[in-house]
């Protein structure tokens, strides 16, 4: 579903991505953990096209995007398009309209970009809201949402355009307690029913419970990658038995 292929990404000097690579297959759900400034909101930016990479390759359910020099700036506008119709991103900062009901949030995308009739759109709108646990706020403004309410229409927005695959950044990261579970719950719900999901996350419980795989970053690079189990029981790396010892120590 997902290939990526020593993807580099630089920010002036600083060298962000130092070539990773890693696969997702369909139906996956992928957890990527690492310390901050690994790399990992980058990583996913730049599968979802907010971000140009200047060398390697990322190809999405057929659709391959290529490094800055390879791929003319009259082009990228094209593809960040296909990419967006292929994938969803679901961000830390919720990134809701202020100025739209969490109806209209999810209806926004459908009717603009998929040229979805007003009526459909609705819809699909009112169906996805049950679905993370929504129906009751349908015309509530994103202010009188909590941050967790606010993080499932999110969610709700990202599924109306039918994604073959979603990417969260760090979905809970500002939330408290009691709503991270209340969005981690949505999250894996969507990976029972076999959405493929790359999710960026400090929630360990969650990468341990339904990750099918773990990816480690560290300094911009994969450190290691497998199964949940392996992964936390019996890391290979000094750097991953470094990062899960803080974890556990905070």
């Amino acid at each position: 579903m997902i290939e990526v292929d020593g993807l580099r990404k630089r920010f002036g000097e600083a060298d962000v991505l130092r070539g990773v690579t890693l696969s997702v297959d369909r139906g996956e759900v992928a957890a990527i953990i690492g310390p901050s400034g690994s790399g990992k909101s980058t990583f996913l930016r730049c599968l979802n096209g907010l971000e140009r990479f200047d060398a390697g390759q990322v190809e999405i359910d057929g659709l391959v995007l290529r490094g800055r020099s390879e791929v003319a700036a009259s082009d990228w506008g094209r593809l960040h398009r296909e990419v967006c119709l292929r994938v969803g991103m679901v961000f830390q900062g919720f990134n809701l309209f202020p100025h739209r009901t969490a109806i209209e949030n999810v209806m926004e995308g459908p009717i603009y970009v998929l040229g979805l009739h007003r009526d459909a759109a609705d819809h699909r709108a009112r169906r996805l809201l049950d679905r993370v646990g929504m129906s009751d706020r349908l015309h509530s403004m994103p202010s009188e949402l909590s941050g967790g309410q606010q993080q499932r229409v999110a969610i709700a927005r990202a599924l109306a355009m039918e994604p073959r695959a979603i990417l969260f950044d760090e979905p809970t990261s500002a939330l408290d307690p009691r709503m991270t579970a209340e969005v981690l719950a949505v999250m894996s719900d969507l990976a029972s029913e076999g959405m493929t999901m790359i999710a960026v996350t400090h929630a360990m419980h969650f990468a341990r419970r339904v990750a099918h795989k773990v990816h480690v970053f560290g300094e911009g690079r994969v450190i290691e990658s497998g199964p949940p189990d392996r992964i936390f029981d019996d890391p290979r790396e000094e750097a991953t038995r470094i990062l899960l010892s803080s974890v556990e120590a905070a």
